[in-house]
């Protein structure tokens, strides 16, 4: 008896033809099988090295943090996580502000990089914590999701205590501003302080979004760094009244303008989309300063 798809049939003129479809199915299944182990070298070297892929750390040169203190004026704010030595800088009004703005940088860029921007173009009577990525800056360790979770829970309460706040403040004087990544590591802090009002430039939907983006390809499922703009500001809508303005450049040839474009659509009650006709991502804040200043100083409004 010739067994034939789970079942005995008796021996007919096909079984020579069915034995060869079945060694040539079986031939294909080999090399289909080849294929996708060669596949998934480079793919787990992806998944594996992602960290090195997806970050570009920048270290301060040698007195950078004296040197902008006694510029700024500000200060530093020295703490410590699970990664070892962070620091963060306090600017701006630092005796009674009217709000306290959380602010993060884009990948590749650091927090001091926005500190002139900031003096001449930000609302005078706030004070801005410029925060760097763990691995960044001045700062210890390697930056994930959660790693940038737990530097804004240990810096915030000491930022506050520095400008004669409570060390858990009414989240009404918190605001938050991020550039590109930096928007997505500002979320997260939002998301620990429920703060509800502030401004995103440039952002992008999820980091999985964005693998399909670069690669051209759904490989999403292999990011395990995921931050996910998307359902941090649907978690912001969720608590309650806010207002978070988000400026994308149409000319973005990073993050394309259309992630900004979904954000808004998902949450309109929430989110006021400016886009900049000409934007370019690393240049909107120089070649269009006064839409962003604009934007600030409206979130910064109570």
């Amino acid at each position: 008896m010739n067994p034939i798809g789970g079942l005995d049939v008796p021996p007919s003129p096909m079984a020579g033809t069915l034995r060869t479809c079945s060694s040539g199915l079986q031939r294909l299944g080999r090399i289909v099988l080849t294929l996708m182990l060669l596949g998934g070298i480079p793919l787990g070297l992806l998944a594996a090295c992602q960290s090195k892929l997806l970050y570009f750390p920048r270290s301060y040169p040698p007195g950078a943090s004296a040197r902008w203190a006694s510029q700024a004026p500000g200060q530093a704010v020295d703490f410590h996580t699970s990664q070892g030595h962070q620091r963060a800088f306090l600017q701006g009004r630092l005796h009674a502000p009217r709000n306290l703005w959380l602010v993060c940088a884009g990948n590749g860029s650091l927090a001091l990089d926005w500190s002139d921007w900031i003096a001449s173009h930000g609302p005078p009577e706030d004070a801005w914590l410029l925060v760097d990525f763990p691995g960044y800056g001045d700062c210890d360790g390697a930056p994930n999701p959660q790693h940038i979770r737990e530097s804004f829970a240990a810096v915030v309460p000491l930022a506050c205590r520095s400008i004669g706040w409570p060390a858990h403040p009414d989240s009404s004087r918190l605001r938050f501003f991020g550039h590109s990544l930096g928007s997505a590591a500002c979320l997260l802090g939002a998301s620990e302080f429920q703060i509800q009002r502030g401004v995103l430039l440039a952002p992008f939907t999820s980091t999985m979004d964005m693998t399909r983006v670069v690669t051209g390809m759904p490989l999403g499922w292999l990011v395990w760094h995921r931050f996910d703009n998307a359902a941090r500001l649907a978690e912001l809508a969720a608590r309650g009244p806010g207002k978070v303005i988000i400026l994308h450049g149409t000319a973005d040839e990073v993050i394309p303008v259309a992630m900004s474009q979904a954000l808004a659509a998902r949450q309109p009650a929430l989110i006021q989309l400016r886009q900049v006709p000409g934007g370019r991502h690393n240049t909107i804040q120089t070649e269009h300063a006064e839409e962003l200043a604009t934007a600030l100083h409206e979130a910064g409004a109570r």
